[in-house]
């Protein structure tokens, strides 16, 4: 078992949120603090997000530093059964996760889709989701461009 750091490395599908914790010198948080709950969007999301945004959020540290903190839970590791009877996770940030359950049997977290999950690494486990969660803070910036 490796820690989150190499097994998201060695997956070779999140390639763009390591490039974000390089940026934002959080390598090694993932390599040997923890335990961790990692929510993270792979490629395939960021290749969605405007590039401008993208570069607005390198941009700026504190920007930068609570969206990366905000897919961190702290302090346990959340397995896909124990998302299933969780209401809210407080990530690293600060603010709640609202997970949720769907009908299909899926689970939500913010509205994104967890499309992988269980990923076990040394210090935490990593879930794959279907978008960039975003502090509230953040959301309101984005929104107002």
């Amino acid at each position: 078992m490796k820690n989150i750091l190499a097994t998201l490395r060695d997956s070779g599908s999140f390639d763009v949120f390591l490039d974000l914790v390089r940026a934002a010198g959080m390598e090694e948080r993932f390599e040997s603090e923890g335990p961790y709950t990692l929510f993270v969007p792979d490629d395939d999301v960021f290749r969605e997000i405007p590039r401008p945004e993208l570069e607005a959020i390198l941009r700026n540290a504190d920007r930068l530093g609570a969206i990366l903190n905000y897919h961190i839970v702290p302090g346990g590791v959340h397995s896909m059964i124990d998302l299933l009877g969780i209401g809210t996770l407080r990530s690293l940030q600060g603010d709640d996760l609202t997970v949720a359950v769907v009908p299909e049997g899926g689970v939500l977290v913010n509205g994104a889709m967890v499309v992988e999950s269980d990923a076990w690494c040394t210090n935490g486990i990593c879930h794959a989701v279907s978008a960039l969660l975003l502090p509230p803070v953040a959301r309101t910036v984005a929104a107002r461009g």
